[in-house]
């Protein structure tokens, strides 16, 4: 069973686990404790408002990597409600994909707000 670190906020934790829940119907439970009703959710592929969106956008997810693992391949940094992390999507031992986000909490703890991006940054020095 995926372990997201331990030094982030809850919702985050359940965030990450709703990603790497193999079982459809554990999905929603997650999703519940991890976002707003409103979360805007953006990466170069999707962009959706609410639950419902981004709980479709996840089973589809899961339907088209069902052994996927996505993984936080640093630490979360963050400040005023905003984390950043790089994360990795890999199955069966071979990378699919690499990324970072950027999320904002809102008062309540929530996810309220997640801007993704695919690749990692490029040093230009």
């Amino acid at each position: 069973m995926y372990q997201p670190p331990k030094d982030i906020p809850e919702s985050m934790r359940h965030y990450f686990c709703m990603w790497n829940e193999i079982d459809p119907t554990l999905i929603r439970g997650h999703l519940d404790l991890a976002i707003s009703e409103d979360c805007i959710w953006v990466d170069p592929q999707n962009s959706h408002v609410g639950r419902i969106g981004l709980e479709n956008n996840v089973k589809a997810f899961r339907a088209k990597y069902p052994t996927a693992e996505l993984d936080i391949s640093s630490n979360v940094d963050g400040h005023n409600n905003r984390f950043r992390y790089n994360w990795i999507i890999s199955e069966q031992g071979k990378t699919l994909m690499r990324g970072f986000d950027v999320a904002t909490l809102n008062d309540d703890g929530l996810v309220e707000r997640v801007d993704g991006f695919f690749g990692e940054l490029v040093p230009t020095k």
